[in-house]
């Protein structure tokens, strides 16, 4: 028997919010109820959930700050509520991630019904919901890592593979300088980058906010590695950032992803220490 998908609810009027618990808990769902979105994010923080409805208008971190916060982190589907039928309430919601949208007052099975079909449709199809990162539309780092570990499960040591770390050498200068619009320029340039330098089957993930990482499955060579490293570091010429990056191989450095990884780390240290604006293999 799978375990009940986890709801949480953020709305400061008791009523509703107890209501809303009622019916949902009904339905079979695993419900925590919260009478403002700080209450929320702090508990999500600890332990997510599969589902959140935010009520627009609470003291403190309203259900639009609440959704934004959500975002930076998570996919989670997020149903936003509202006392007003306005039309930028709508757009704004939609605009800030959220799935979908209820006017109060509203019938509780109505809420029912669209979080059952917004789980339906979740698992017709996954791909949709896909662990993205939502300003590069690369992997975000927790589907990047699955991907990752499940292709080195289904490698053998016949086998040559790469890890690079990318880390832009002045993302948080660029930001305070010019704004995170700029910033945002450029991770989408490196992005860019890197998809067309590697092919499908690679996996290119967003690892933070300055960091990308890049498997590539079956090269020819480290010295091949090595030359992707090199072009990834001239190729940016659209702005002021550089690119430092670490570098390590299957199965020489590591046979698992935390070995990998950890050699990679070191390898973007040494880099990083030598001035920014190149790579280095470990060694």
């Amino acid at each position: 028997m799978s375990e009940a998908k986890k709801i949480y609810i953020a709305d400061d009027e008791t009523n509703i919010r107890a209501g809303i618990k009622t019916f949902l808990t009904s339905a079979g769902y695993s419900v925590e109820d919260f009478e403002n979105g700080d209450l929320l994010l702090e508990a999500f923080a600890e332990k997510p959930a599969d589902l959140v409805v935010l009520d627009v208008m609470m003291p403190g971190s309203n259900g639009f700050v609440v959704c934004k916060e959500l975002r930076k982190k998570s996919h989670v589907p997020i149903i936003m509520l509202t006392a007003r039928d306005s039309d930028l309430d709508y757009a704004t919601g939609l605009d800030l991630g959220s799935d979908d949208y209820l006017v109060k007052p509203f019938s509780p099975m109505a809420l029912v019904m669209r979080i059952k079909a917004i789980f339906r449709r979740m698992e017709l199809d996954k791909q949709t919901y896909a662990e993205l990162d939502l300003l590069t539309g690369l992997s975000d780092k927790i589907s990047g890592i699955n991907q990752i570990e499940s292709k080195l499960a289904e490698s053998g040591n016949q086998s040559l593979h790469s890890l690079m770390m990318l880390d832009i050498d002045s993302l948080s200068g660029i930001n305070n300088k010019l704004g995170r619009q700029a910033g945002d320029k450029v991770l989408l340039s490196i992005a860019e980058i890197l998809t067309g330098l590697f092919d499908k089957g690679d996996t290119i993930c967003r690892f933070g906010g300055d960091e990308f990482l890049v498997f590539s499955t079956d090269i020819t060579s480290v010295e091949f590695a090595a030359s992707m490293a090199q072009q990834i570091c001239a190729a940016d010429k659209t702005s002021s950032a550089t690119v430092s990056i670490g570098l390590a191989c299957y199965p020489t450095h590591g046979n698992s992803y935390s070995q990998l990884l950890s050699c990679t780390l070191a390898a973007l240290s040494v880099s990083k220490e030598h001035g920014g604006n190149g790579y280095n293999l470990y060694v």
